[in-house]
């Protein structure tokens, strides 16, 4: 199929300033870019064997690419195709903050998959994964999954990270106790084989369970596979509060030792103490990264407000020994206080979000609990007035009754460092979007990329709509080396089409599961997914894989 998009202003993905023009497709590809609002070449396509859509004077933009994402099982079920597709999406990264799908498997498979629920959901089921046929378990190794996700025809190009947590879990569970070197030997090598069977690079979550357990040099040497090859590092900093810009000295150290790109995910500062403070600092560290010769790059979303496990609020050395000794320990009275008494306080040690944020800034989300499931959404603070109770017993109450199975939505930040750091010439837009098993997801997962534009383009002018379409497009591709993210000759032709005064954002935090509307045209390599809004459901989208990578 050829495609004419004529009448609309060309936002290449550079950068460039915008100009007028009209864009030939040709199957998958772009087969020709025509500069101005009458051109010639452009009226005699026009004549051929085309469809002419009318850009009706809007942008005509590469599709949106979104580097970090968590939707590893969606992507096999075609679940989250038309909500990506309906914000201008057409290339994703998942297995993002070390909490990859695969690998899996070994004696500690199921508490993997627990952990995992609350951010990238349930497994499908092997029919599901499989395509009628007695499947390979995706998540037992990258290979597996992606090629589970080969036989699903996406309507968005997918690639997948190795969860550096994924791995660790699947050698020695979730306790924080040393690695053996033959831990760390087993660990390396799921590594090493992960990205020799297609991932872009390792993410860390070393926030989370059981990457906080790595010290400096224990990172160093699990991550010695990628040592360089030119191998991206994605991380989740050890902490996003108090400490945050050591968080990131961390980080570079490890990414200069091993001579690897480094990539900082969703940076932010969290707690009021470090508003306007500790977001200078980790820029400056970033800045004099770059200036010695690194390699370094960074994303955020265009929120203040996070998600992520509710059991993330839960000091890391009640952790160690995994949920069920965890749920053993919120039964006993003593350790609670015990517990009680470290989230009073500040701490460098972990991201105490609860001293940092206050529960009144905490909601609970993907319940699935009789006892609290008319509190989906509330704040524990409100939960704790409702019940007289107590919010640090309301929290331990809430994550023993699921499970530590739920969700948070965490508003933690100011919108002043939030700019600051969308500002950074390398900082990519992303959605971070989690899918917990049931409950209310966050509002990121649908608007984003035309929040982002909503706000700090249309409503207030922060960046220039070159500016801010480089942010989602090529910037971000540029991280995996992806070759997406510009309008070019020969490139695959995934491209939007919209006006902005038109992009509407219909998600909240009441109804987050809206889609936002203003897309006249997304076409995914040369296909039309929205057309006026409304989804095709063409199945156009490809499996990505990295090139070659250094030796």
């Amino acid at each position: 199929m050829r495609y004419l998009i004529r009448n609309g202003m060309i936002v290449d993905g550079t950068g460039r300033a915008p100009f007028a023009g009209s864009v030939l497709t040709q199957d998958s590809k772009i087969e020709a870019i025509f500069p101005g609002w009458d051109n010639e070449q452009a009226g005699q396509a026009a004549s051929q064997d085309v469809v002419v859509l009318d850009a009706g004077g809007g942008y005509i933009t590469p599709g949106f690419v979104d580097i970090h994402r968590h939707g590893d099982w969606q992507a096999l079920e075609r679940g989250d195709d038309e909500l990506l597709n309906r914000q201008g999406i057409t290339t994703v990264i998942n297995g993002n903050c070390g909490l990859s799908a695969a690998p899996q498997g070994g004696s500690h498979e199921l508490e993997a998959e627990h952990f995992l629920h609350s951010i990238i959901g349930a497994k499908p089921s092997m029919e599901t994964a499989g395509a009628g046929q007695e499947p390979e378990d995706p998540a037992a190794s990258m290979k597996q999954y992606l090629a589970a996700l080969s036989r699903v025809r996406r309507s968005v190009h997918t690639g997948m990270l190795v969860g550096g947590g994924t791995v660790r879990a699947s050698v020695a569970g979730y306790g924080e106790g040393a690695l053996t070197e033959a831990e760390e030997e087993i660990i390396r090598r799921k590594i090493r084989q992960s990205l020799e069977e297609g991932a872009f690079g390792v993410s860390l979550g070393i926030g989370y369970a059981p990457e906080y357990a790595y010290d400096e040099a224990g990172l160093i040497r699990v991550l010695e596979p990628v040592r360089g090859t030119g191998t991206p590092i994605a991380v989740h900093i050890r902490t996003e509060g108090d400490g945050a810009d050591h968080a990131v000295a961390e980080m570079i150290h490890v990414a200069k030792a091993l001579d690897a790109p480094l990539h900082l995910s969703h940076m932010k500062c969290i707690g009021k103490r470090n508003w306007r403070v500790t977001c200078a600092k980790e820029l400056e560290l970033v800045r004099q990264a770059r200036q010695d010769g690194l390699d370094v790059t960074m994303d955020t979303y265009p929120y203040i407000t996070g998600s992520t496990q509710l059991v993330h609020l839960i000091p890391p050395r009640y952790q160690r020994e995994g949920t069920q000794a965890l749920l053993g320990y919120l039964q006993d009275p003593s350790i609670r206080s015990r517990i009680t008494r470290i989230l009073q306080e500040p701490s460098t040690e972990y991201e105490n979000i609860v001293e940092l944020a206050g529960f009144e800034n905490i909601a609970v989300t993907g319940i699935k609990s009789e006892a609290f499931a008319s509190r989906e959404g509330m704040t524990i603070a409100d939960i704790a007035r409702e019940r007289g109770q107590d919010p640090y017993d309301t929290l331990y109450d809430v994550l023993l009754a699921e499970r530590c199975e739920c969700a948070m939505l965490d508003t933690y930040g100011c919108k002043e460092d939030l700019i600051d750091f969308l500002k950074d010439e390398t900082c990519s837009v992303i959605s971070d979007a989690i899918y917990p098993d049931g409950g209310r997801r966050h509002p990121r997962v649908y608007d984003a990329f035309p929040r982002f534009l909503i706000s700090f383009v249309r409503e207030k002018p922060v960046f220039r709509i070159e500016e801010a379409v480089r942010k989602m497009t090529s910037l971000p591709a540029s991280v995996y080396h992806l070759d997406r993210g510009v309008l070019e000759v020969g490139k695959t032709a995934d491209i939007c089409v919209f006006r902005l005064e038109n992009l509407r954002s219909h998600a909240d935090f009441t109804h987050p599961d809206r889609m936002c509307t203003g897309f006249d045209y997304v076409l995914t390599a040369g296909e039309i997914c929205v057309n006026q809004d409304r989804w095709t459901g063409n199945g156009c989208g490809n499996v990505l894989v990295p090139a070659l990578r250094r030796a």
